[in-house]
């Protein structure tokens, strides 16, 4: 290891030390960036209600519209809107999710300032009327208590950020206390907590705020108007919820090529309503496409408001793209000189494509030889061990020699018995210094069983010629030899 790294550094020259040095801090800067520009776009919950929502991995989108306060937008206009899109949903057959939960999420809301007291104090906030999955939408910091849903019997409910509470109760813990609008009493649902980063704080405002059903502030204030709708909805391919949004809110499709056309000559938005993704807004393919009008930015050609959170996402959105474009010049370097050394190490290679192939071949070759020979021995091996086997089984049952001559004596018997294998030579002999009459020798021709016949010449088998030999035998047989 020592030896490949001083023949590595022998190589390296101070340029290319410095090279190195300059693509190793250009990279940690692109993953010190990149963490930051993760963190910031993680903190905006209000852009991530559809990531929530999706947890079965469905692909839904979140999209929002923003309406001028000119366009008047009221609950009515909102169920129109709802309408529209369960019909599309409709049509293109989705169903109700397996689990039971709820196929899409929708809420609104609108702001307005209003008063509200307690006991002697009175203060003018900005009252934001809410409807539907709001809270869903807008998962704020709960202090103390909880929000407002569509479920809530009691309509008469409020949700006061810190500093009202502090400025009405002296306390966030106050969930279930009282306050005033007018002559209709409220009680306070909970108590939500005020981002402290300095753009929240900026977008935010200095004025409290008191959240509350939008009816119930369109009852107090009629001068209240809808301002932003938001939906989370099923999104099978790309831009179909967004598309969806524009065609229930009115607007024209900008799939049809006459408004392409327009909007390639002006692409400013004279609408009194605008319709936005939220879910993709921070992807790199997005926003180079909204850059390509960065000069254009200035321009305001409508009258649409933005509530806060929205003007924050706004804000953290130009943040990314400058982030995006800073990584992008920091890769350059790092890359270009990935290229050039794979280059360099391609231009001095030591082989071939072909080389390679041709080695790749040979070694199948190779290989399949081996096999081959090694099945061929393992083929010879087992007819060897068979025919082994078989030799052994044979060898047991050598044929009993006929004596030459007329005549037989014990030797002969002796000699054809051993043979055979299956009487130890001593065994032979018990008979031999005993008397042996027939009976002794039948025993043994018997134990030895069959026998093939043999002539003087060696082992023709079997062929009528040749004498008989040995089978079980009786005593007229041996008396006959």
């Amino acid at each position: 290891m020592k030896k490949l790294i001083t023949s590595l550094g022998s190589r390296l020259n101070k340029k290319r030390y410095i090279l190195l040095f300059v693509n190793v801090l250009m990279v940690l800067a692109f993953i010190f960036i990149t963490c930051i520009s993760g963190k910031g776009v993680s903190s905006l919950y209000s852009q991530q209600a559809a990531q929530r929502w999706d947890k079965d991995k469905e692909n839904y989108a979140q999209v929002s519209v923003f309406a001028s306060p000119e366009k008047n937008l009221q609950k009515e206009d909102i169920e129109t809107i709802r309408n529209s899109i369960m019909s599309e949903l409709a049509k293109e057959s989705f169903e109700q999710r397996k689990s039971g939960a709820r196929l899409w999420i929708d809420a609104y809301s609108g702001e307005c300032e209003t008063q509200v007291r307690k006991d002697w104090t009175t203060l003018t906030v900005t009252a934001v009327g809410v409807g539907n999955d709001f809270f869903l939408f807008h998962t704020m910091d709960f202090l103390s208590g909880s929000g407002l849903t569509p479920e809530d019997e009691n309509t008469n409910r409020v949700v006061l950020d810190e500093n009202l509470a502090w400025a009405l109760f002296g306390s966030n813990d106050i969930a279930g206390m009282q306050v005033w609008m007018d002559d209709e009493i409220f009680t306070v649902a909970g108590v939500v907590a005020v981002e402290e980063d300095e753009l929240s704080q900026l977008a935010y405002g200095s004025k409290n705020r008191m959240y509350l059903f939008y009816d119930k502030l369109k009852q107090h204030e009629d001068k209240v108007k809808i301002t932003c709708y938001e939906a989370v909805m099923p999104n099978p391919i790309t831009n179909y919820a967004y598309y969806t949004l524009r065609t229930a809110c009115g607007l024209d499709d900008e799939s049809d090529e006459g408004m392409q056309a327009d909007n390639e000559e002006n692409p400013l938005n004279f609408d009194s309503m605008e319709v936005i993704e939220n879910s993709n807004r921070f992807e790199p393919v997005a926003l180079f496409s909204k850059r390509k009008n960065m000069k254009l930015d200035s321009m305001r050609t409508n009258s649409v408001s933005y509530p806060y959170w929205e003007n924050i996402a706004r804000v953290i959105e130009k943040q990314q793209y400058g982030f995006l474009v800073v990584r992008i010049w920091l890769l350059i370097v790092p890359v270009l000189s990935v290229i050039g050394l794979l280059y360099y190490y391609w231009k001095n290679r030591s082989w071939t494509l072909r080389g390679i192939i041709v080695g790749k071949i040979s070694q199948m070759i190779e290989n399949r030889r081996e096999e081959r020979a090694r099945q061929l021995d393992e083929q010879k091996k087992a007819a060897e061990d068979m025919e082994e086997q078989e030799s052994e089984e044979d060898g047991g049952q050598e044929d009993v020699k006929h004596c030459e001559g007329e005549e037989t004596d014990d030797e002969d018997w002796i000699e054809a018995a051993t043979d055979v294998g299956d009487y130890e030579e001593t065994d032979v002999i018990d008979c031999k210094d005993g008397e042996t009459d027939d009976e002794d020798w039948i025993e043994v021709a018997v134990n030895v069983g069959e026998t093939e016949s043999y002539t003087e010449a060696g082992e023709e088998k079997n062929q009528e010629k040749s004498k008989p030999g040995l089978r079980s035998v009786t005593s007229e047989d041996i008396f006959n030899i």
